[in-house]
């Protein structure tokens, strides 16, 4: 299932690029709660324009989640080029941490359950990324064999709902907690 019908036009894509920032900056402001008519007021767009490309708020947000997971995929495959992985999975994990900090659309998104459906092919790409990150950590004996991408998103998981719940705001603290997660799979 495809988060939104594919514009055709070029006005129109513009406007679901305008409604898709829009949409990410005040659901990062003010959580997942805000409403379709802040989003549209925000993209300068009106509620059926946002509709027309949406069809429902769900959609909206899984657009949000798979922009961040496409990024987040994007920036693993980027550290696999760096000589030590482990590093590169620690700094991964950190920045991510602290994104997670900033806006925690992903996170309240992804506790609420939205859109399982919808986010599946993201983030089948997006851990596996992260896989291979760990396969090379693995290969250069840093990373326990039997670590998994399951295994770092259960422990990330747990870690993120209690920040969140405790509402924790220092990025530190976020960074800490990633490096935590990561030291228990440590070969």
């Amino acid at each position: 299932m495809s988060t939104d019908a594919a514009p055709k036009r070029a006005d129109a894509l513009r406007n679901r690029e305008r409604v898709v920032a829009a949409a990410a900056a005040v659901f990062g402001e003010r959580g997942i709660e805000a409403s379709v008519p802040d989003v549209a007021a925000r993209a300068g767009v009106g509620k059926a324009t946002v509709y027309r490309s949406f069809p429902t708020k769900e959609h909206l947000i899984a657009a949000i989640l798979i922009d961040k997971m496409e990024a987040f995929e994007a920036r693993a495959r980027e550290l696999l080029d760096e000589p030590d992985a482990w590093t590169a999975l620690h700094e991964l994990m950190s920045e991510k941490a602290v994104e997670h900090c900033l806006d925690r659309t992903l996170a309240a998104a992804l506790q609420a359950g939205a859109s399982p459906d919808l986010l599946a092919e993201g983030r089948r790409r997006m851990w596996g990324a992260v896989e291979a990150l760990m396969d090379r950590a693995k290969a250069q004996g840093t990373m326990r064999e039997s670590a998994t991408s399951a295994d770092v998103r259960v422990l990330w998981g747990g870690a993120t709902r209690m920040l969140t719940a405790d509402d924790v705001a220092d990025p530190d603290e976020w960074r800490r907690y990633a490096g935590l997660v990561l030291d228990a799979l440590r070969a």
